[in-house]
């Protein structure tokens, strides 16, 4: 176990228990002075689908997480390709996630114009992670309202600045429309 993890365990038990702090963390230490651990935490999951160019909430990242406990085998361990494999199959579905959720939806957001190579970027990596996709989404309706019938793409930046599409706007007839899209929507 890693000291700030002790430490921080330590400050968490001491506010809701109102006690001193180093009290609950020389107890911690002499608790953990014979034992080893290595702790994997939701912000690990997130950070692995963010390399997989994949949305996800925090609530779908704890799960997950949870699963890779469950399912790991004590030989191999838990390691970044476990995680990165729980996310495999995971598919964040946009048309069952309420409005009032999407600011759950983790990640820094791309907006462009199909066949325009100009992005605009909601969020920044590492400081601004959530809340970004309602403030991504307003703008690409606003850009599918400016040129009806032009699809405008909304994707997932990875950590290298790629960015995967993940929804394609349009206005129809007065009528935004958001897909999900199996169809490449390069700049």
């Amino acid at each position: 176990m890693y000291d700030y993890m002790l430490e921080e365990m330590a400050e968490t038990i001491a506010r809701e228990l109102h006690v001193d702090s180093n009290d609950v963390l020389r107890i911690l230490n002499r608790y953990w002075q014979d034992r080893i651990a290595h702790v994997w935490d939701v912000d690990d999951m997130l950070a692995s689908a963010r390399r997989a160019g994949k949305p996800i909430t925090r609530a779908d990242a704890a799960g997950l997480l949870s699963d890779v406990f469950e399912d790991h085998d004590s030989d191999l361990g838990i390691n970044w390709g476990c995680l990165a494999s729980a996310l495999e199959d995971y598919h964040f579905i946009f048309k069952s996630c309420p409005e009032d959720q999407h600011d759950r939806v983790h990640g820094v957001f791309n907006v462009w114009r199909k066949g325009n190579p100009i992005a605009h970027q909601f969020g920044a990596h590492p400081r601004q992670l959530d809340g970004n996709l309602p403030a991504a989404l307003d703008f690409a309706k606003s850009m599918a309202t400016e040129m009806p019938g032009k699809p405008v793409c909304l994707g997932l930046e990875t950590e290298t600045g790629e960015s995967h599409y993940w929804l394609v706007i349009t206005c129809v007839d007065g009528e935004i429309n958001i897909e999900e899209s199996g169809e490449p929507c390069t700049p």
